[in-house]
């Protein structure tokens, strides 16, 4: 590839062309090699393409670590060859582009390895401008809601609703490191399932719950639980799991707890149930003897860290009479129980449902939208410490979508919220805003580049590249986006 523009270089989905640049991997007599990248563009987007640029460097280093291996920077016109490249399992192209002296694009290619004997699959590197949304040349099914998974690196998009108000059964897969999307099989028709990584080595993904049409009330809860993974769809019957507004939360040891909800029409549930993946790759399903003091639907179940036995803290949700619950609870895994409600006793600060919860990189929990009292969007954030308890640490700014959004950790531990809507049935927006930890235990919620295409109810999913893959949230057909964060924390 010539730094000159990205004419040079593969648009991003778009098919292989003779001047694209390709991974080219030659031994060396010294026991290195030769490496050129395969550069994906953004398609139609100038915006976000990185050109014209003065000058690209590019450099290889192990994942995780700053210290460069090997690194060359190339002017205008020269093409990207980086020779000396040592052998390892865990290597990682990095490749920044300059105006002057200012580092304005970036892109990172998924972990690769490079060994003596095997020539690695061609890896991808997604160059663009930072901070931007890029449209791609990738145009996946169109589904508002379904689930967007992150998967061993790689992005699965399962369910959701069609443009023809029929539930998406096809289950497809991006993969960063080919720029491929690909459809791996098809789930059952089911709305508003929930998901959780299951098992280990490696982990495969749970979808469990949700509603079916059919039955003596025309709605009935989904009587099975898929598992999924890059290669195939497996489904088990149960009917433990007929319910909806639950969660499900992985534990450390690949387990997966299932929490609250309620039949379709019903009321909430306080159930606690454990799914184990057996050797036979069926599943283990068993009810808790441990049960919610205060049964809830609609509520967040979420992990706190990845320490063996870490506990979960279940916050907010409606009661039998749809009112939001104030008090949380934690369910601690290796007991199998609830921390005794008169020791652990924290209320919300703005009692929610249907809310999003993301871990913080510090240990707190960060509360985001959802429904009130009144049954109104909430735009008041709160941050949850064990020290602490529930705190008010801010609101979302106007224009920022309080239902229908979408929340994904960055590589720096920051949060990206994307479209989303004002209010119930209002327009979707393509306002994105980047949220930010203090560590005074304060919440800065600042603007970043705005969606291609306003979006609500799409995925948005951290890839192995670092990008975030911005899918769906439409009801036709539509290129999705890649957001390119800062290079920090993308080693």
């Amino acid at each position: 590839m010539a730094v000159a523009g990205p004419a040079t270089a593969r648009r991003a989905g778009a098919p292989a062309v003779a001047a694209a640049a390709a991974l080219l991997v030659a031994a060396c007599a010294d026991g290195a090699t030769v490496i050129r990248p395969v550069i994906d563009l953004p398609v139609n987007d100038p915006d976000a393409s990185a050109s014209p640029l003065d000058t690209i460097t590019l450099t290889v280093a192990h994942a995780g670590n700053d210290t460069e291996l090997v690194s060359q920077t190339f002017r205008r016109g020269q093409t990207l060859e980086l020779p000396g490249v040592p052998f390892g399992d865990d290597l990682v192209v990095h490749m920044s582009g300059f105006v002057g002296q200012s580092n304005v694009a970036y892109g990172r290619t998924c972990v690769i390895g490079v060994a003596a004997d095997a020539a690695p699959a061609a890896p991808h590197l997604f160059f663009s401008r930072e901070v931007k949304f890029a449209s791609t040349a990738i145009a996946p099914i169109a589904r508002i809601g379904g689930l967007g998974v992150p998967y061993l690196g790689t992005a699965l998009l399962v369910g959701g609703t069609g443009a023809d108000g029929r539930s998406v059964p096809e289950v497809e897969r991006f993969d960063p490191l080919t720029g491929a999307l690909t459809v791996v099989g098809a789930v059952l028709s089911r709305d508003q399932a929930v998901q959780a990584l299951i098992g280990t080595s490696p982990p495969r993904v749970v979808v469990i719950g949700g509603a079916v049409v059919g039955g003596a009330t025309g709605v009935d809860g989904a009587k099975f639980i898929e598992v999924v993974d890059d290669r195939r769809i497996e489904r088990v019957d149960n009917t433990d799991m007929a319910r909806v507004d639950l969660t499900a939360t992985a534990l450390t040891d690949g387990r997966v707890i299932a929490i609250g909800g309620k039949p379709p029409g019903g009321a909430p549930l306080g159930d606690i149930d454990e799914i184990a993946p057996l050797p036979d790759t069926t599943l283990a399903v068993r009810k808790l003897a441990a049960a919610l003091v205060a049964p809830r639907s609609g509520h967040t179940a979420t992990r706190l860290g990845d320490d063996v036995g870490a506990p979960v803290l279940i916050a907010g949700g409606q009661d039998a009479a749809g009112a939001p619950v104030a008090a949380a609870e934690l369910f601690k895994p290796l007991s199998g129980q609830l921390a005794d409600s008169m020791l652990f006793k924290h209320d919300m600060a703005v009692p929610r449902h249907h809310h999003t919860a993301v871990l913080m990189p510090d240990g707190s929990v960060l509360f985001i939208g959802g429904f009130d009292t009144l049954g109104q969007p909430v735009s008041a954030l709160e941050l949850f410490s064990v020290d602490a308890g529930f705190v008010a640490v801010g609101e979302l700014p106007k224009g920022a979508g309080l239902v229908d959004f979408a929340a994904t950790t960055l590589p720096d531990g920051r949060i990206l919220l994307t479209g989303g809507r004002e209010s119930s049935g209002g327009q979707a927006v393509n306002n994105a805003y980047i949220v930010r930890l203090n560590f005074n235990q304060t919440v800065d919620v600042v603007s970043t580049d705005h969606l291609a295409v306003a979006r609500a109810g799409h995925q948005a999913i951290a890839l192995c590249d670092g990008t975030i893959l911005i899918s769906g949230g439409t009801t036709v057909p539509l290129p999705a986006e890649r957001y390119n964060p800062p290079p920090d924390g993308r080693r």
